[in-house]
């Protein structure tokens, strides 16, 4: 058997000779003899090269795989995604921007804006001159103007209280030609009548 046991160890490594030495002292002390069986079934002593890195030996394509990837691509796509829908919904504040965007909304809004400047070009107006016989009391006109002014159905109440006389209520077109005749003696033509008289009622 002591042959045996050492025909086996000539034939390991400097490596497996110490394991087996220090394995069969071991069994030695707590009182068991070793077997050619224990020596052969022993554990073998760990190697001390290191395991090689798995490396994957399949080259890159240049052409893109069937299915598509869950990841996204990092660069992003040349053109624009178009869509009819807007991408969110509308808000009841208006957006933080200071300056105002430069398309005009589509859709007007619900309650008008106020403006303090006119929104379009005054028109060009020219009051025609004031007829001062008008203005002067009853009791101080000549009896040939307060007989024209009776002409035109004043009295001394109606002249002297202006808008008392149903005559101012009707435009210069709706008096009658004698009518007309009377107001031009005091002075009056169509746009002083309608002007001062009738105030474009």
């Amino acid at each position: 058997m002591a042959i045996q046991l050492s025909r086996h160890i000539l034939g390991q490594s400097k490596m497996s000779r110490l394991f087996i030495t220090l394995w069969v002292s071991s069994t030695i002390v707590d009182g068991q003899s070793p077997t050619q069986g224990d020596i052969l079934d022993s554990p073998s002593p760990p190697t001390t090269s290191p395991v090689k890195d798995i490396v994957d030996t399949s080259p890159p394509t240049n052409s893109p795989t069937v299915t598509p990837s869950l990841s996204p691509s990092s660069p992003p796509s040349l053109t624009p995604t178009l869509s009819q829908a807007p991408s969110r919904e509308p808000t009841d504040r208006p957006s933080s921007s200071a300056t105002p965007s430069q398309n005009p909304s589509n859709v007007p809004s619900m309650s008008p804006t106020l403006s303090f400047t006119p929104s379009a070009a005054p028109i060009q107006y020219s009051r025609p001159t004031r007829v001062d016989i008008r203005y002067i009391p009853w009791n101080e006109l000549d009896p040939e103007n307060q007989k024209i002014a009776m002409n035109l159905d004043y009295t001394n109440t109606t002249w002297n209280e202006y808008g008392a006389n149903p005559i101012e209520e009707s435009s210069w077109e709706d008096l009658t030609t004698e009518q007309t005749g009377n107001a031009s003696l005091l002075g009056y033509d169509m746009k002083s009548w309608d002007c001062w008289i009738n105030h474009y009622e």
